[in-house]
């Protein structure tokens, strides 16, 4: 399958579950949201019940509640609808806000405004009713039923009394229930007006009381049916009851959130395979690129590089493999010098070697002390050719032994110039060290005094006579630096980046007079990095070199 095309499917992939994630979780908010809005009505229910039927009690008519309803609704954002017993609609706050009305939600709840009469068992902590006093004496009733005939023409009284202050455009006093549970005004109302006029009807109403009170002689729980009588006689004159519906149900939210999801789902998916073509071709373009010039690399092409495409990953992508092939051209190269500067530094010794053994096999030479001591130092150099590569080998692969030991380098100093004293003198240079006070150091010995030995035999062996090399121990910003320093012929500023690289010297016709095998520097940089330091160099030509070594 193309690069392409897995795009095209992971983009497609991930499209898909994020549109069926965000459609989850959109229908999950939206049965949220709703389920909120029922639970909120639920709570809101009994606090709504208990205002609308204060009203019903304080005004003794549902004339004006819709004005109550409008303002609970709007303060507590739900729909409200009030309906009697036999289905009519009282209000509905949709009406009043002129729209249709909507399927309620939540189940009904009557709201009954008429009193409970609330007898206690003992009577003895009720006085007799003034109204009704003369009367019951008279007549013979119990307390029990002149508290009773009390109760009901009070509460007549106050609806009735309500109830012409309300169709007066009055606001009534507020009420509050007594000790028998029967609302009654908690201030006088001044209406002269009202109370004339409630003044016949509340004489011609209260006629049928008394017979439905004695009506209950008869009965064995007296108190029982005084209070059912009480709730009979009210109820003539009473608010109506009222079932109470609060909410709305809204749509499924399966279908509040199917058609715009759709539309969503489908755009996404729009948007997703143009995007995906366009990223598509913007990337398969440069990683075919890329895939054809691995290709021509692998085939030994090292020469070939990729254009740079952006500054974004593509082109660190595109930087990265021209830098890639660039080190490998430059390792192969390397490689073929190396191999070139290896068979150069071995034909010599090894011409030599044949010959000399020639000219004694065809008698040319004479056999002498000196000849075969020349033959065996040219053995050695090829020896120490060898050595220096295995050294190296072992060196760069990280295989190179160290035997680390506590040392004080200043020893080390000294007793470096003490083995090359003798070379020294011999070509007429004067060795001399300068070492600041103990330097402990832990480290490999015979490593690092190779290194010095490296650094002072180069040294000599480009000083002219009368020249110096001197050598240096001292510590620094806690670290532990050792140099040497000679006024040789020194390296040009064009020759001082490739000092360190193999079989690098100065003197480029590789005059035996002159060095050794170009290896040394190499072994020594890689024997100080070993050790956590690093080596560096500082010439001028004419005047000198310094070789730094900081640990």
């Amino acid at each position: 399958m193309s690069f392409r095309a897995r795009l095209f499917g992971l983009v497609l992939l991930v499209a898909v579950i994020a549109i069926g994630a965000t459609a989850w979780l959109t229908f999950k908010l939206a049965t949220r949201q709703i389920d909120e809005s029922q639970q909120k009505a639920t709570q809101h229910v009994v606090d709504t019940a208990d205002i609308v039927r204060s009203y019903a009690r304080r005004h003794g008519t549902w004339a004006g509640v819709s004005y109550k309803v409008q303002e609970l609704s709007e303060a507590n954002h739900q729909r409200i609808r009030l309906v009697n017993l036999y289905g009519q609609v009282t209000v509905d706050s949709d009406h009043l806000a002129k729209r249709a009305a909507r399927p309620v939600v939540s189940p009904p709840t009557l709201i009954d405004p008429r009193p409970t009469l609330m007898l206690p068992d003992n009577l003895d902590s009720l006085p007799w009713p003034e109204n009704v006093m003369r009367d019951a004496k008279l007549k013979g009733l119990t307390k029990a039923e002149a508290v009773t005939l009390e109760g009901i023409r009070r509460y007549r009284q106050t609806q009735l009394l309500a109830r012409c202050l309300t169709g007066r455009a009055l606001d009534p006093p507020a009420v509050a229930p007594d000790q028998l549970g029967i609302p009654v005004p908690a201030v006088a109302a001044n209406s002269p007006e009202c109370a004339q006029e409630i003044q016949a009807k509340l004489i011609d109403d209260q006629g049928g009381d008394m017979p439905a009170v004695e009506a209950c002689r008869s009965e064995k729980a007296q108190h029982g049916c005084l209070v059912r009588v009480f709730g009979e006689r009210v109820s003539e004159f009473s608010p109506e009851p009222l079932q109470l519906f609060l909410g709305a149900v809204d749509d499924d939210p399966a279908k509040l959130v199917g058609g715009p999801m759709a539309v969503a789902a489908g755009s996404v998916l729009v948007l997703a395979l143009v995007g995906t073509a366009v990223v598509a071709r913007h990337v398969s373009r440069p990683v075919r690129s890329l895939t054809a010039a691995s290709r021509r690399l692998a085939d030994g092409h090292l020469d070939t590089r990729v254009p740079l495409v952006g500054g974004g990953e593509l082109g660190q992508l595109s930087t990265s493999f021209n830098r890639m092939a660039q080190a490998i051209e430059a390792s192969e190269q390397a490689q073929r010098r190396l191999v070139a500067s290896v068979a150069h530094e071995l034909r010599t010794p090894l011409s030599n070697l044949l010959g000399y053994l020639e000219a004694l096999q065809d008698g040319v030479v004479p056999p002498s002390r000196e000849l075969f001591a020349s033959l065996h130092d040219e053995a050695q150099l090829q020896r120490r050719i060898l050595d220096d590569l295995q050294d190296l080998t072992l060196a760069e692969a990280g295989h190179l032994t160290y035997r680390r030991v506590d040392l004080d380098l200043a020893e080390l100093v000294e007793s470096a110039r003490v083995a090359h004293l003798a070379v020294a003198e011999a070509s007429g240079v004067r060795l001399r060290t300068e070492v600041a006070g103990p330097l402990p150091f832990h480290g490999d010995q015979d490593r690092l005094r190779q290194v010095l030995g490296n650094l002072v035999t180069n040294a000599v062996r480009y000083t002219d006579a009368g020249g110096s090399v001197t050598l240096r121990a001292y510590a620094g910003n806690g670290r532990r630096i050792l140099e040497v320093e000679d006024t040789g012929c020194g390296i040009s500023a064009a020759d001082l980046p490739f000092v360190f690289h193999r079989f690098w010297r100065a003197d480029p016709a590789r005059d035996r007079a002159t060095g050794g095998s170009g290896l040394g520097l190499t072994i020594a940089r890689q024997i100080v990095r070993d050790h956590g330091g690093e080596i560096s160099v500082t010439s001028a030509v004419g005047v000198g070199s310094t070789f730094r070594v900081t640990l």
